[in-house]
């Protein structure tokens, strides 16, 4: 816990694997770029020259292996914007994001789209899948149909129903790495159960209590107004 020092007073680099996940228990929240007002994000925290390396060093790498690690739940958690959840907090933020409702549910009220309930249930049939078997399985690989394959996903990651799960490389037949690895996907709950995280079941008036008061004693007042609005605290 941080309770002394406001998060957006972390100019410390991340050279490191490691320097980044001890700043993402700090701060919680890290956005991959810097859209939420005075707070770090994963750019601000590391330099240009180490991104897209392919080096152990590179930032672009680190985003797939936190949650693969479970130290940080990864995905379009709101504004549409990548961000990472450090495993203490998900649980809490999970709470506040997602619907009372089942996906199937949704989608009865006219609230998703069939491809939403799809992808989902695609997703829990087959945990950790990768984005490429995905739109297979789904029946969306053709090029016109990646809009509504993208806009589906956003809307589940928004809600808290799947999170991005790492990534697995592409091999040849012969076992050797063969082309751009490809994002893996899992229901939020599996990704959870799986790193042993337990669900966080208060009430949303105490959950949005116990979630003002974490922003407000460690972010900036940018920060914790943006979030505020962003969670309707």
């Amino acid at each position: 816990m941080i309770n002394l020092v406001k998060v957006n007073e972390v100019t410390r680099s991340a050279a490191t694997y490691e320097d980044v996940a001890k700043i993402v228990k700090e701060v919680g929240i890290l956005p991959l770029s810097s859209f939420i007002p005075d707070h770090p994000s994963l750019e601000s925290v590391t330099t240009h020259e180490q991104w897209h390396t392919g080096l152990e060093t590179d930032p672009w790498l680190w985003r797939d292996r936190l949650p693969g690690d479970g130290l940080a739940a990864y995905g379009r958690f709101f504004a549409k914007k990548p961000l990472l959840i450090s495993a203490e907090l998900f649980p809490l933020v999970k709470n506040l994001l997602e619907e009372p409702y089942s996906v199937e549910e949704r989608y009865e009220d006219g609230q998703l789209p069939k491809s939403a309930v799809e992808l989902f249930q695609a997703v829990e049939a087959n945990e950790g899948i990768d984005v490429k078997e995905l739109r297979a399985v789904t029946g969306m690989k053709a090029k016109e149909s990646k809009n509504e394959f993208d806009r589906a996903l956003i809307e589940l990651q928004s809600k808290t129903d799947i999170v991005i799960a790492g990534i697995s490389e592409r091999l040849n037949a012969n076992g050797t790495k063969n082309g751009w690895n490809s994002t893996c996907y899992m229901t939020a709950l599996h990704w959870m159960e799986l790193h042993g995280l337990k669900v966080n079941a208060l009430p949303t008036p105490e959950a949005k209590g116990q979630f003002r008061t974490y922003i407000q004693e460690r972010y900036s007042t940018a920060a914790a107004q943006y979030l505020g609005k962003i969670f309707k605290l």
